[in-house]
Parts: structure tokens; C-alpha cells; sequence
């Protein structure tokens, strides 16, 4: 999780963490919603325009998160063609990775203190009680703060594996990916436990 944040600031830092999630929420519908083949690639075009704004810089972190979704998303065209449906290939593809774009825009200039207060928040105002709500909100922001970690765990073993291999990575970053999965999450919880003993 550690790094996921931007340390260098941009304008999309002080937009109001409520408004970013809503705006990845109704984003991400209307392209699942909509019956159009290149809805998906109309949203990542605005997505990296939007990106683009902020500079080269910040561009080209977002498009470095991209990679291993990247490889995903031509993993399913390619199983879509193999089935003789190359328009929803292309479809699904477009969707998720535009969908992953905002999602890493949002996490990347989004601290996980804003995302658990908003969602806190939310949660109060529909009356839930204080403890439940809380493990509700903390399971959120976690998770949307370890999506761009495991993308660039994922980065870093294929380059690894490239710089020592000929063959290509495939499988074979599986069961390190996974072991440093449960060794972030061990040192989350293990920080989430310190600061719980110091309050």
C-alpha cells in the first residue's frame, strides 16, 4: 500500500474524496450499463485526457498501472475471439480498463484517511452503529489502497522475471504475487494493531 498515494500534488488531490467515489461509481455503471462497443475506450480516452491535464508525468503513472490490467484485459479479447465474439472481446476490454483508470486516478490521489472518513460517513448517516460501520469503511479503503499495490508487486516480479528468463512470465509470478499479498496484509494488520494499542 505504501507509495500508492501521488506525493506530488494535482488538482484532483483536493477534490472532496465523497465526490471522487461517487464519480468512479457512476462512471464505472454507465459503462457496464451501456450497449456500446467502444464505451469502454471512449471512458479511457477521458480518463488519460483527464490524466494528461496534469502532465506527462502523470500520465505515464497511470498507463504504469495499466500494465498488468492491460494484459488482462488483451487475455479476455483474445478468449473472445477464439469464441467468435471479437466486438465483445473488444467490449469487455475497454470497459475494464477504463474502469481500472479511474479507479487508479482516484487511488492515487486519494489518502486512505479520506476514503475511511467518507465512507464512515456514509454509513452513519444511514444509521449504522459506530463499530460495524467503522470495520465496513476500514475493509473499503484497504482494499481500494491494495489494488495499485498488487498492480505494481505484479510489475516489479515480471520485470525481475524478464531480467533472469528468457521465457515469459505467465503463471510463474503467481505464487510470489500471492505470498507478498499476504505479507502486505500481515504488516497492515499488524500496523492497524499498533495503532489500536496507542488509542
Amino acid at each position: 500500500m505504501i507509495g500508492a498515494l501521488s506525493a506530488r500534488h494535482t488538482r484532483y488531490h483536493d477534490w472532496h474524496a465523497g465526490w471522487k467515489l461517487v464519480g468512479l461509481c457512476v462512471f464505472c455503471t454507465v459503462i457496464g450499463f451501456a450497449q456500446w462497443v467502444v464505451a469502454g475506450w471512449t471512458g479511457l480516452i477521458l480518463v488519460l485526457g483527464a490524466a494528461r491535464l496534469e502532465g506527462g508525468w502523470f500520465l505515464r503513472m497511470i498507463l504504469g498501472d495499466l500494465k498488468s490490467a492491460a494484459l488482462i484485459a488483451a487475455l479476455i479479447a483474445a478468449f473472445q475471439l477464439a469464441l467468435g465474439s471479437p466486438m465483445k472481446g473488444l467490449e469487455i476490454a475497454g470497459g475494464l480498463l477504463a474502469c481500472i483508470a479511474a479507479a487508479m486516478m482516484m487511488t492515487r490521489t486519494t489518502s486512505p484517511a479520506e476514503l475511511l472518513d467518507t465512507v464512515d460517513g456514509w454509513l452513519e448517516t444511514l444509521g449504522m452503529n459506530e463499530r460495524p460501520r467503522r470495520k465496513l469503511a476500514l475493509a473499503v479503503a484497504l482494499t481500494l489502497r491494495f489494488v495499485p499495490a498488487l498492480s505494481e508487486r505484479a510489475q516489479r516480479l515480471t520485470e525481475a522475471h524478464r531480467a533472469r528468463s528468457p521465457k515469459r512470465a505467465g503463471w510463474r509470478i503467481l505464487p510470489p504475487l500471492a505470498i507478498g499479498a499476504l505479507d502486505e496484509a500481515d504488516r497492515a494488520a499488524e500496523a492497524l494493531r499498533a495503532r489500536a494499542d496507542l488509542n
